[in-house]
């Protein structure tokens, strides 16, 4: 893989890091901060008195913070081998996608920006729960009101950066998969063994995202749902194109031998004519996605909505139903 511009990315694939190492060690480092930033505000002479739910939520952050960083890691290190595993699918040579492959997780100026409204919004909602106060009990305000000097801001800066990085790269590198299957993918509608990575990706993009999804439900619901069918949009578009251009050659042959068998003039082309019949019917089956999205996007809306509620149920059956056919 290129070596990236973008000092983030370059920091996380410096080293050949396993993603594992790389979520724990930025949680172990987090939580060393934190325990330093804890005896230090005790040397002042401050009182950082913590309760034990208190500091279970401390370390649930940094815990979300760390997995950020590795599942990160994971999806620059896979993403290449993945657009270097669809060379069947793709009209383009292995050294055309080589290069491909090796410049697909560049990032443009644009990430500097989202990352800068992500921190300003962090500092900003860190401030306004501080000068809140509830009578939901002492565990509330105390969380909103921390004993520990500045320690919201900073825990609340690496949480929104990691999580804003994850989402910008995943969503970047699902779109450039997406838009490199458009402009050069191989349409085959009968037989789709050639995309079996791309199903792969998918099934990867469920299972890291549902415990984000758990986590704060709706905002990663929208992003996981995105990584999950941005891939796929292009492909599917040409998919359409070449199964409605099938259909209305198949029904102008059906047209043309139902016109002859109709005036009684018998030829060997009309005798055909079933066979077009079970080849339009055929057509019709095939299915557009190139993977089963439905039953993915059935586990991040169950994930995100409550598998107990019986309106949330409803609401993925209508959404599946309307959008996916």
């Amino acid at each position: 893989m290129k070596r990236s511009s973008y000092w983030y990315i370059r920091l996380l694939t410096r080293s050949k890091s396993r993603p594992l190492f790389a979520g724990l060690a930025t949680g172990a480092a987090l939580l060393l901060i934190f325990i330093i930033w804890i005896a230090i505000t005790e040397w002042l002479g401050s009182d950082a008195h913590y309760s034990v739910a208190s500091l279970g939520i401390e370390l649930w952050i940094i815990a979300a913070s760390s997995y950020a960083v590795g599942v990160t890691v994971n999806t620059l290190e896979v993403t290449p081998r993945d657009v270097m595993a669809l060379v069947p699918a793709m009209e383009l040579d292995e050294k055309s996608l080589a290069r491909e492959a090796a410049t697909i997780s560049e990032q443009s100026s644009a990430i500097h920006i989202w990352t800068l409204c992500w921190v300003l919004t962090a500092i900003v909602l860190t401030w306004l729960f501080s000068q809140m106060t509830t009578d939901d009990g002492p565990l509330v305000n105390e969380l909103l009101s921390p004993s520990i000097a500045g320690w919201p801001y900073f825990r609340n800066l690496i949480y929104a950066f990691t999580l804003s990085q994850l989402t910008w790269i995943d969503i970047t590198l699902s779109r450039r998969l997406g838009k490199l299957l458009e402009d050069h993918g191989k349409i085959n509608l009968l037989d789709r063994s050639a995309l079996q990575q791309l199903a792969k990706r998918a099934r990867r993009s469920v299972l890291v995202w549902i415990p984000l999804v758990i986590n704060s439900s709706f905002p990663n619901l929208i992003v996981a749902l995105a990584v999950l069918i941005f891939p796929a949009v292009g492909i599917r578009r040409r998919y359409i194109e070449e199964k409605s251009l099938q259909l209305e050659k198949v029904r102008a042959r059906i047209a043309d031998r139902s016109s002859a068998v109709v005036d009684g003039v018998s030829t060997s082309e009309s005798s055909n004519l079933p066979e077009l019949v079970a080849w339009e019917q055929r057509l019709q089956q095939v299915k557009v996605w190139p993977y089963q999205i439905t039953v993915y996007s059935r586990v991040f809306l169950y994930a995100g909505i409550g598998l107990a509620s019986w309106v949330g149920a409803a609401l993925v059956e209508s959404f599946i139903g309307t959008f996916f056919g």
